[in-house]
């Protein structure tokens, strides 16, 4: 009934075919916003037990003690899973290969850290966001979309308004507030459309375009400027929707839409695998329906979720099995804590009749005048069962709660908690139990984190080079496994080709005296700016390289593996350990001899750096130096002055320059002049 009171009144504007489409996706909004305003009653119920909260209105206790186990869980689960950054990798498919695999593989590990200036937060606290709503919500939503931001650069003499220039320009990652998504309800999974809500302005839509690299395709704006413009009050608001409860735990108001200036409306996009379409709800007007921009043909929307439920979009929250078990032992100490004051503070019995009250004063010195003082004033004795009851309660609610946490087994867990010191069996039980569901989780966490790598890999063959007059990016590369990976593939080395010597016998060689180096050209050249460089070039300390990417680098299917659990808290012992063992095996004489009857050798020189790196040592590269005889030996080689294909000489050295020497000049942003190559920082 209320679905079609809202239908009544509301009038869409516009077009025909605008009128059509908009009674189209309200139809949806309806659908959606219904469901969501249902789900919105736990959303509250779960923000209030991880925020650790008691609503004192109706509590039946004078003490208000709150005994923060979910939040506890919650936090600890995402700091174990999100340590620090994934080491993912891409495989290559159909019209791929290694190289190529590895360089858009740096290339989504380059645009991971410089994601942070697209929303001034890091990757891997975004993922933690995700993290912490699913578990609490059940599930979590991010939209991961191409952004192409300007910013004019303003002169520091005069403050006058300048050019406008790329800021940024890459794939881009948000995860999205719980409350503010309507995805398609029919399903478990996000399917045929999901709407997104927002608060914006008729300026930033203006300036602003979510979709691509061009200007912003937002239409009917005049109509819904004088519709805000009538509307005398800030605008549309958030509290029109639903009430803030992290804002309300707090006793803050939430001034969306208050601003008589900036007037705000609301605003909804729905994604389709074909198309996109934004509209006002509350004014009646389409103001974009476009094409799906992405290639890829999906909608840009990640779901993460960690407990699936048959039927429903949203899992299975954490807090939902052990809520109960939380306001219980809120409850008990609540209660344990009332009747200690009590009896601190025990209520006397007076007999009216034999005491003068106006002198029941406590204090020092203080005269209680009575006829009897025997039988006038008693204290008031009241049962302690309940503070003795206290300790065993407490333990059993803390150890069913903590095994639907799933920080204890059901092995350990049956035992009197809190009793004793636990058994080396408890303490074995308990931490593989945390594994397993640690791992559990890393199933879920795998594959939504492969739809958003897979995501940005599609977006860069499509946006990254489409500008016609940009043919190469630079993109750092850092870390001692890419830049030697770079080095053998041969990218930044020289070779010498063999038709310009063919006609000179080796005597002839000899006797001309040549320079080597005079021949050497790169084995991967690339143009920048009419100036041929190396494709990789690693600076003087060997700390850093540059790696130059064009658009044939990002041709051919990939596929990415992601690998989360390099993400989680490791064992630093234990792998310190496993590496001192492997140090004392690789020295056996036995060992050595099997692996060079094989044609292999241990470099023990990478496995001492790994060794003296995971002991706390930094910089464990100084801690070696090149011996001058086995230095004079690595001078010589096969070719001429040991310069070989594929493999970098003296002549990379002064490449590695030339490349940084560009990019220093010309600034963070572009390398070679506005039409040069583009740096993504």
């Amino acid at each position: 009934m209320a679905f079609l009171i809202v239908m009544a009144e509301l009038k869409p504007v516009g077009t025909t075919k605008e009128r059509e489409l908009f009674t189209e996706v309200i139809r949806h909004y309806e659908v959606a916003k219904e469901d969501l305003e249902k789900r919105i009653i736990d959303f509250d119920k779960a923000d209030v037990l991880f925020r650790s909260h008691i609503e004192e209105s109706g509590w039946p206790y004078g003490s208000t003690i709150f005994d923060p186990r979910i939040f506890t869980a919650i936090f600890e689960k995402s700091a174990r899973l999100f340590a620090k950054k994934p080491r993912g990798r891409m495989v290559p498919r159909e019209g791929g290969d290694t190289i190529g695999a590895q360089i858009n593989n740096e290339l989504l590990s380059f645009q991971w850290d410089d994601n942070e200036r697209s929303g001034a937060e890091p990757m891997l606290a975004k993922w933690a966001t995700m993290d912490m709503n699913a578990r609490k919500y059940g599930a979590s939503f991010a939209i991961a979309k191409w952004k192409y931001e300007t910013r004019v650069k303003r002169d520091k003499k005069d403050d006058q308004k300048g050019k406008k220039q790329v800021f940024f320009d890459g794939p881009d990652f948000t995860p999205i507030v719980n409350r503010d998504c309507l995805p398609n309800p029919s399903y478990s999974t996000i399917k045929n459309w999901f709407q997104y809500r927002d608060y914006t302005t008729v300026q930033e839509l203006k300036e602003v375009n979510d979709a691509a690299r061009s200007k912003p395709v937002y239409k009917n704006l005049d109509i819904l400027r004088q519709k805000v413009k009538e509307d005398k009050s800030g605008g549309d608001t958030r509290e029109s929707n639903y009430l803030s409860k992290n804002k309300s735990i707090s006793n803050l108001t939430d001034y969306l839409g208050r601003d008589e200036v900036f007037k705000t409306f609301e605003i909804i996009t729905e994604y389709r695998n074909d198309r996109w379409i934004t509209f006002a709800p509350k004014h009646g007007v389409i103001i974009r329906d476009i094409p799906n921009p992405y290639d890829h043909g999906q909608i840009p929307v990640i779901l993460l979720k960690y407990y699936p439920i048959d039927d429903d979009l949203y899992g299975l929250s954490e807090i939902e099995p052990v809520a109960k078990l939380q306001r219980a032992t809120n409850a008990l100490w609540s209660q344990y804590v009332d009747a200690i004051n009590m009896s601190l503070y025990a209520p006397l019995k007076v007999r009216t009749t034999g005491v003068q009250m106006h002198t029941l004063e406590f204090g020092p010195g203080k005269k209680w005048l009575m006829n009897d003082p025997s039988s006038d004033v008693m204290t008031h004795d009241q049962s302690p069962t309940g503070v003795t009851e206290f300790s065993t309660t407490y333990r059993l609610l803390v150890s069913a709660m903590q095994e639907g946490l799933g920080e204890t087994s059901a092995i350990t867990s049956g035992a009197l908690p809190g009793a004793s010191d636990k058994t080396a069996t408890e303490v074995k039980d308990t931490a593989t139990q945390r594994l397993a569901r640690d791992n559990f989780n890393q199933i879920f966490l795998s594959e939504s984190m492969k739809k958003q790598m897979m995501f940005w890999h599609k977006m860069n063959q499509q946006f990254l080079f489409k500008d016609e007059d940009e043919h190469v990016k630079v993109i750092r590369i850092v870390g001692k496994d890419a830049i030697r990976y770079f080095e053998k593939a041969g990218l930044g080395g020289k070779t010498i080709d063999d038709q310009l010597l063919a006609d000179f016998s080796s005597e002839e060689l000899d006797g001309l005296n040549l320079n080597p180096e005079e021949f050497a050209t790169d084995r991967f050249p690339v143009e920048v700016e009419g100036e041929i460089l190396p494709k990789f070039a690693v600076d003087e300390l060997g700390e850093m390289g540059h790696l130059l990417v064009e658009k044939e680098d990002l041709s051919g299917s990939y596929d990415y593996i992601p690998d989360v659990q390099s993400m989680s808290i490791p064992d630093e012992a234990q792998m310190l350990g496993i590496k001192r063992q492997l140090v004392e095996i690789v020295q056996n004489p036995v060992v050595q001899g099997s692996l060079a009857q094989e044609g292999y050798r241990i470099n023990m020189k990478e496995l001492m750096e790994d060794f003296f790196e995971s002991a706390g040592l930094k910089d464990a590269d100084k801690y070696f130096e090149r011996s001058e005889q086995n230095g004079a030996n690595q001078g010589g080689g096969a070719g001429i002055g040991g310069v070989q294909p594929g493999v970098g000489g003296g002549a990379e050295q002064g490449m590695a320059g030339s490349v940084q020497a560009n990019v220093g000049a010309q600034g963070p942003q572009q390398l070679g002049g506005p039409q040069g190559v583009q740096q993504q920082r």
